[in-house]
């Protein structure tokens, strides 16, 4: 067996929205776009979709989309968020997967599972089992789960739902499972992918980048045969590093290639390949030292943090958070008796319509009594959505309590808090903020500086948070991560006519390419070359020389493009 070589990434950002618009406010962090989605999908995601791949005298030999090869999960959230407002690059990433078969799923939100109720962690892989089955037309055979966070009752979970393996570090079982195999715990039928440590370390922060060769050889150290893996977050390629994606996209299209090795999604990757008792599961996730308490104590992981910041607020925020989630779970489960035939299972079936709105007349067909109301049917449900939105890890994550990502966890439960009392069911919203009173919580350079010294100035503040960010009329500062200079949109426009066969318009495009070099002007033609790419790649070694004399302009090595074609 040769060596299988898989890259594992995780697609993922907070969700950023104001929970009752939707609308993600301007992040002035982000500029010059407006917001940080929009910047990391210029950096990352839509880098990711048509990666260049260059020749040593820096011309693009290949335009690929790396999640045609490279393992991958998708946040539900955030793919919602791609998928109205970067159609182009969700649609390439499903079709990265139609042809690799390379996704594995992901709960609906990212809240750290072993924390939460066995119902709930339930619900939230069956949601995002719903999500993926929309999205991806095919059933999940992986999930990934938020932080890699796992323990012996999760791992049951996803045997329950019918996934049949996961991914973790080495440090969050009992033995490592060997060069190249699989691991496996006695009784449970999800396998254990295991990467490697060292690799997936030197993914995240860099220093594996700089080629594609060095990465190849760092992941052939750790076995010489079967599978070897590393897992990093997408946004590791390009986002964090920039045009680090080349590298991965040599690593994948290339170096692989040259080795005999093999590279691609895990479900296939997996098959045959040894699996290895592990022993236990250790309580555990990927960026905590301390098994899950960087999400619910002050255990010293933090991110972005001063030398007098603390995190004794985050015991008492989930306390909060916890509080107003046993008030909706009893108030849908009392009022969800006469509305739903089995307000759980309704529950649980309720990611089909979260996935696809257009389900909801079915679903009622399905869940609600025909005498009950379909209103208090959505509101309950929205609550329970919003609920468990609450718990989204990101508000933990950080040294600060008063960050968006604490705001956005307490706007959902605001939201919550706001839909049942629509009802006439009131929070108990005191003894929830109460937690956040206790002696030295909220000390601290943040607290001072704001002025919020109890539980009440921080819901005060997190439900007003960036409420007024709103974006200025006439700004030329925040931009989409699809904003063409006028000049690009001009070549942009000339290459589609050149490609139909126009001489004349790829003559002007290959001017105006010209002209704003010498005015030294540094352009990035992305769209017209990959126009220009396709073109030459359709037309195998039979280019018109017009095509040609601008894909060369363009920066295409043209002969090696046209000799890629079958």
């Amino acid at each position: 067996m040769s060596l299988r070589l898989a890259l594992h990434s995780h697609a993922y950002q907070p969700p950023r929205g104001n929970p009752r618009s939707g609308v993600v406010p301007v992040e002035p962090g982000a500029a010059p776009f407006r917001d940080w989605n929009e910047r990391i999908t210029a950096e990352c995601y839509a880098p990711c979709t048509s990666t260049r791949l260059h020749d040593d005298e820096g011309r693009v030999t290949a335009i690929v989309n790396l999640f045609e090869r490279m393992s991958f999960d998708l946040g539900p959230t955030l793919a919602r968020w791609l998928e109205e407002h970067a159609p182009i690059i969700h649609d390439r990433i499903v079709a990265g997967d139609r042809i690799g078969r390379t996704a594995v799923a992901h709960p609906y939100h990212h809240i750290i599972l072993p924390l939460a109720s066995e119902r709930d962690a339930l619900t939230e892989l069956r949601w995002g089992m719903a999500d993926f089955r929309r999205r991806f037309g095919r059933e999940p055979a992986g999930m990934w789960l938020p932080e890699a966070a796992i323990s012996s009752t999760v791992h049951a979970l996803l045997d329950a739902v019918g996934i049949s393996f996961t991914i973790v570090g080495p440090h969050q079982i009992s033995r490592a499972p060997g060069p190249g195999s699989l691991g496996r715990i006695a009784g449970r039928n999800a396998t254990l992918v295991v990467y490697d440590g060292p690799t997936s370390h030197a993914l995240a922060f860099g220093s594996a980048l700089g080629s594609a060769d060095a990465l190849a050889d760092q992941l052939a150290t750790s076995a010489s045969t079967g599978l070897t893996i590393a897992a990093t977050d997408l946004e590791t390629f390009g986002h964090h590093h920039h045009f680090s994606e080349r590298a991965v996209g040599h690593l994948l299209y290339e170096v692989v290639a040259d080795r005999v090795m093999h590279a691609g999604g895990l479900e296939a990757l997996m098959t045959g390949v040894a699996r290895v008792d592990v022993g236990s599961l250790l309580p555990s996730a990927w960026s905590c030292a301390h098994g899950y308490e960087r999400w619910r104590s002050d255990c010293g992981c933090s991110t972005d943090g001063s030398a007098d910041s603390h995190q004794r607020w985050r015991g008492p925020l989930r306390s909060l958070l916890e509080v107003l989630s046993d008030h909706a779970n009893e108030v849908y489960a009392r009022r969800g008796a006469d509305v739903f035939l089995d307000p759980w299972r309704a529950r649980d079936e309720y990611g089909e319509v979260l996935a696809d709105r257009s389900r909801w007349d079915e679903f009622v067909a399905r869940h609600v009594r025909p005498l009950a109301s379909q209103h208090e049917a959505s509101v309950l449900l929205a609550s329970q959505e919003a609920t468990l939105a609450s718990f989204t890890s990101c508000a933990w994550f950080f040294a600060d309590l008063l960050r968006p990502e604490a705001a956005i966890v307490l706007q959902e439960a605001a939201r919550s808090v706001e839909l049942l009392a629509s009802l006439g069911e009131r929070a108990p919203l005191e003894a929830a903020l109460a937690y956040l009173d206790a002696p030295g919580v909220l000390d601290g350079p943040s607290g001072r500086a704001r002025g919020v010294s109890n539980g009440s100035a921080v819901w005060d503040w997190a439900t007003r948070e960036r409420a007024d960010m709103v974006e200025p009329a006439g700004s030329t500062q925040l931009r989409r991560w699809d904003t063409m200079t006028p000049v690009v949109s001009l070549v942009a426009d000339l290459a589609v006519h050149a490609v139909a066969g126009s001489v004349p318009h790829a003559e002007q495009a290959i001017e105006v390419i010209g002209l704003a070099a010498r005015a030294g002007d540094q352009h990035l033609y992305v769209v017209a070359q990959h126009t220009v790419y396709d073109a030459i790649l359709g037309r195998g070694r039979t280019v018109p020389t017009h095509l040609a004399a601008l894909g060369a302009a363009l920066g295409l090595a043209v002969d090696r493009v046209s000799a890629r074609h079958r």
